[in-house]
């Protein structure tokens, strides 16, 4: 008889299902859209429309976007207190942080 992922949790020792579901609890945090970002961080869509200077209702197709600027991101990823980096990932080659991607305001300044 096979057994259920709760029988086999619960036959772990506690420091061990501690691990577990804190190293779960970090692969989630790992893949996150902005909207799962944003309430992780316990901000409203007004909150973060305040702090961007925009209306909610921008906020909210900032959201659902699947295409959008990098600057756009970046002044959202900012606004809620972190910083965006762009990494690159190829083959037979380690992890490549890009650079060189300021925003348009920046350019012209």
């Amino acid at each position: 008889m096979a057994k259920s992922l709760d029988q086999v949790m619960n036959a772990l020792p506690a420091s061990r299902r501690e691990r577990i579901e804190q190293r779960g609890h970090e692969l989630i945090q790992e893949h996150m859209t902005l909207q799962q970002l944003r309430k992780d961080l316990k901000l409203t869509q007004e909150a973060m429309a305040d702090l961007l200077d925009i209306k909610q209702a921008n906020v909210s197709k900032v959201e659902k976007r699947d295409d959008m600027l990098i600057s756009t991101l970046r002044s959202y990823v900012e606004a809620m207190g972190g910083t965006l980096e762009l990494i690159a990932r190829l083959p037979d080659r380690g992890p490549v942080k890009l650079e060189g991607f300021r925003d348009l305001k920046t350019q012209h300044d």
